[in-house]
């Protein structure tokens, strides 16, 4: 497997660069350094040009598109359609809002107000909702390390709360949005998550423990999702590999390279976005692009050039692994709750999802359904890329006892 199935770029820092010239500048860049995700940002009011989606698409490149919008900026209403036309194109990454637990994202009574975490899952849940119908997959926005409201915290609270409220499969269908700056830390600060630093306590300006805000935010997100969910649940890192968004630190980028390339990151975070892949000369993010112009890569661009050549050709290195142990393939339809039990403890260790292109990145695919709910062309084309493939049908022993879902409206229940 090559090493550029988690390797991704954040485009440029605005949404002003999707003209048919811009694909053809840029996609030449982004195929010369394997990129398999780019982020790009949306609007609320407007889309992304269809072409340029399916450029992207056609070229092997998945988009993530990402409206990072304000509290009082989505109406659900108005972006139904969008949300709509996005993943009639194929997208199947879309994010809204950015960093709720900052107090600039909302108005200032908004802030202010008891239960600002129940009333953003108020905000979110139609949103997701909105996606899964789409075809997409549901998509937890990316929070602030730290923040004006602790980010560990607010994501319990509101992973709690998404239980709480009933959907049972849409929060085990969720993925989590995540950014992932060194903030001037070593590379491993916080490494392990908050089990192996349990006195990290919010708010310590002091740091006497390690904590959240470094490069691996990703571990401490994963650990409270499989605290509370009973799972790890998948990430998406949309910008990260330096010290700060304003930033384009070498060391700081080829180290956290190694890390990518050498599986030293958690087969859950299923893409990785460096920030950033270009931006206006004369704007402040400039500095911290990775191009200067279409033509003028910076020196760090044909750094991550040798590191994956070196991967690619020596096949004994375990950047030549699948980058993911076990996915667990599922029907669009999804799974009645009283599946989900059975199927979790057989695959405590998987990424569970509907896209057998996805499944194809892991080393043992566990589908779950007989072969009227997914054919048995899937499965082979599952074995030609050299998945082990496992298929649990009704008659498998964990579905005794389980009457499942009969087309009808009926949701699986326990008999015992």
């Amino acid at each position: 497997m090559e090493p550029r199935e988690r390797l991704g770029f954040h485009y440029f820092p605005d949404d002003s660069h999707y003209t048919q010239h811009d694909l053809e500048q840029w996609l030449p860049a982004l195929m010369r350094l394997s990129a398999s995700w780019l982020v790009l940002r949306g609007a609320t009011n407007r889309a992304i040009p269809e072409d340029f989606i399916r450029g992207l698409l056609e070229s092997g490149i998945r988009p993530i598109i990402h409206i990072a919008s304000d509290m009082a900026q989505v109406n659900v209403t108005e972006l139904a359609p969008l949300i709509a036309s996005y993943g009639s194109w194929g997208v199947r990454e879309l994010i809204v809002f950015d960093r709720p637990n900052m107090r600039y994202r909302w108005p200032s009574i908004g802030w202010s107000r008891p239960g600002l975490v129940e009333r953003f899952i108020d905000r979110l849940l139609p949103v997701l909702q909105l996606e899964r119908s789409a075809g997409m997959h549901p998509i937890f926005p990316p929070l602030e390390p730290g923040g004006d409201y602790w980010d560990t915290a607010f994501l319990e609270t509101a992973l709690r709360s998404m239980l709480r409220r009933g959907d049972t499969n849409l929060v085990h269908d969720l993925r989590i949005a995540a950014y992932a700056w060194t903030y001037g830390h070593a590379l491993d600060w916080g490494s392990g998550g908050p089990s192996h630093w349990p006195e990290s306590y919010p708010y310590d300006g002091a740091e006497l423990a390690q904590n959240q805000r470094g490069f691996r935010t990703f571990d401490w997100y994963g650990e409270i999702s499989q605290s509370v969910v009973g799972r790890t649940l998948p990430m998406i890192v949309i910008a990260g590999g330096s010290s700060g968004p304003g930033e384009l630190v070498p060391e700081v980028v080829t180290g956290s390279a190694r890390a990518l390339l050498g599986s030293r990151i958690p087969e859950t975070v299923l893409a990785f976005n460096y920030h950033l892949l270009a931006a206006d000369p004369g704007t402040a993010e400039h500095a911290a692009a990775w191009f200067a112009g279409p033509d003028e890569p910076k020196p760090i661009v044909a750094a991550l050039e040798r590191m994956l050549n070196a991967a690619t050709q020596n096949p004994k290195t375990s950047v030549m692994k699948k980058p993911l142990k076990h996915y667990v393939l599922m029907p669009d339809g999804g799974l009645p709750d009283a599946a989900w039990g059975s199927v979790r403890e057989l695959a405590t260790d998987g990424v569970f999802g509907y896209s057998a292109e996805e499944a194809q990145h892991a080393s043992l695919v566990t589908i779950v359904g007989d072969e009227s709910a997914i054919p048995p062309s899937v499965e082979r084309k599952l074995a030609k890329h050299g998945c082990q493939v496992r298929r649990i049908a009704p008659q498998h022993p964990i579905w005794q006892g389980m009457r499942r879902d009969n087309g009808n409206g009926d949701s699986g229940t326990r008999t015992d």
